[in-house]
């Protein structure tokens, strides 16, 4: 099991690691709240692991369980509060969200308490099992699944309205995220049935039930977490090799012509950075050709009211560029790659 808990916090922390590569090219539309959940899910895996698990004790016995928790309690949290307020037709109002931040934080500092005040063996002995003669840590148990199923139940209902409304690619991403969300509540009142009916220790199948749950659990969890961020650069830097290649021509034809407008002597090698830098030079390009030989710019179809027609208008960041590329490259215009 400890290979397994290590694979799922390797592989949620890739994801983490593709969000943060990720935000160079998305600038000041960069989120870093996905990264901070997804660094503390990681957390959460590892803190099971047998090294993570001996230092905590030093601290004190079973302290990395209860790291553990407070990782993946503060991980659903924030998921809850930043999906939900994103997907939401109807974001909660402020006081409803205050109301629920101040109850669950008041269910951290009674979780801390029944943990402190309890018994401890080590290997999550009088913790995660074997707790028969703890009545409080039954209760924390109790607690952090309520916990859980509360803010997994809000996240999910607002996914399953939020998939109506959206393109099939995201619309099977916040199925996935309803999946989640699905089995980890399912997972919690199981935890809850074990922890009344068997508190010593549980029937042969009845760990085996647990197992497989919280086994197929995480691995929907790195399904739902890590898949996103892939697909996202994925996407992201196959519009990005689209965009450099309807603009190469065009950017080619006006650094020419205005070298000046280059602010950097080589192109990125990364394609997000790459195509921005290209859209700026041939915005700066395109300009100082409107202002200074207008009639060239109208013989090439580049004026700047031929230019929005074609646009129509598009509020999209890059449509007056793109616009412009493709009248470039049409072949009817009288193209000419030469400097004039």
């Amino acid at each position: 099991m400890a290979q397994f808990v290590t694979a799922m916090a390797v592989l949620i922390l890739l994801g983490a690691g593709v969000l943060v590569w990720q935000l160079t090219p998305q600038g000041a539309r960069g989120q870093r709240a996905p990264i901070v959940i997804l660094v503390l899910l990681s957390l959460s895996f590892l803190a099971l692991t047998p090294a993570v698990e001996a230092a905590f004790d030093v601290i004190r016995i079973n302290a990395a369980y209860l790291f553990s928790h407070f990782c993946s309690l503060t991980a659903i949290a924030l998921t809850t509060f930043y999906w939900g307020h994103a997907l939401s037709a109807t974001p909660s109002s402020r006081r409803r969200v205050l109301a629920t931040r101040v109850v669950y934080g008041a269910v951290v500092i009674v979780l801390v308490f029944l943990f402190l005040t309890s018994p401890q063996q080590p290997h999550g002995a009088g913790f995660a099992r074997e707790f028969d003669g703890s009545p409080r840590i039954q209760l924390y148990w109790i607690l952090q699944a309520a916990l859980m199923m509360h803010a997994s139940c809000t996240l999910g209902l607002v996914a399953a309205r939020a998939s109506v409304r959206e393109r099939q690619w995201r619309r099977v991403l916040l199925s996935i995220l309803v999946g989640v969300v699905l089995m980890y509540t399912v997972y919690e009142m199981w935890v809850i049935v074990v922890v009344v009916t068997w508190p010593a220790l549980p029937p042969p199948w009845a760990r085996v039930l647990t197992m497989v749950f919280q086994i197929v659990a995480s691995l929907l969890l790195v399904a739902g977490s890590v898949g996103p961020a892939v697909l996202g650069a994925f996407r992201s830097t196959r519009l990005a090799r689209s965009y450099i290649d309807q603009l190469a021509p065009l950017h080619a034809w006006l650094t020419q012509r205005y070298p000046q407008v280059r602010f950097r002597r080589q192109l990125g090698r990364r394609a997000e950075t790459r195509v921005t830098d290209m859209l700026i030079e041939v915005s700066d390009a395109l300009r100082l050709l409107q202002r200074d030989e207008p009639a060239l710019a109208a013989a090439h179809g580049l004026g700047d009211q031929m230019i929005r027609a074609t646009a129509h208008d598009n509020n999209h960041c890059a449509a007056y560029e793109l616009a412009v590329a493709r009248r470039f490259r049409r072949p009817e215009a009288p193209l000419s790659y030469a400097v004039a």
